[in-house]
């Protein structure tokens, strides 16, 4: 039996194409299905530009520490496709890409560099979806919280 690749092989090498062509310190892309992630995804108030990113940031600081460049949004695409790979290479201004109602992908220095930012958003997810679970909607930390710690931990406006 051989081993076939990857059904979001379009997408890994027209990322990894262009990380090359820009001379990128990135070298590795992850591409994975993190349920909490997910399920935000198929709320349609969740994905307006940096909406889910403000809400996975104000679970806890961590989140904005590892993940400062967000969380860009790409709205339902044919899982594999070509449509899916060009429309990942237009977000990646954000440290991950979630691809509405399918998985996450990131970019990172390495594997583990990209593994981490997943996962620190998918943990701020899991307390967001744990809390509404609980009974109530998360208050998440300020505004002004994030921006101090932004200026604390020197991170990207």
């Amino acid at each position: 039996n051989a081993v076939q690749p990857t059904s979001e092989l379009p997408s890994h090498l027209t990322v990894h194409n262009h990380l090359i062509e820009k001379g990128s310190n990135y070298k590795a892309t992850v591409h994975t299905h993190p349920i909490e992630l997910v399920a935000m995804s198929h709320n349609k108030e969740f994905l307006g530009k940096d909406v889910l990113t403000n809400i996975l940031w104000s679970m806890i600081p961590e989140t904005k520490a590892f993940c400062p460049l967000g969380l860009g949004i790409i709205p339902y695409t044919m899982p594999g496709s070509v449509e899916l790979a060009d429309a990942t290479l237009k977000e990646l201004d954000y440290d991950v890409v979630l691809w509405e109602k399918h998985g996450v992908f990131a970019q990172g220095l390495d594997v583990m560099d990209a593994f981490d930012q997943i996962d620190v958003l998918s943990k701020s997810a899991k307390i967001y979806v744990n809390s509404c679970a609980m009974g109530f909607k998360p208050e998440g930390m300020t505004q002004q919280q994030m921006k101090d710690m932004t200026v604390a931990f020197n991170l990207p406006k």
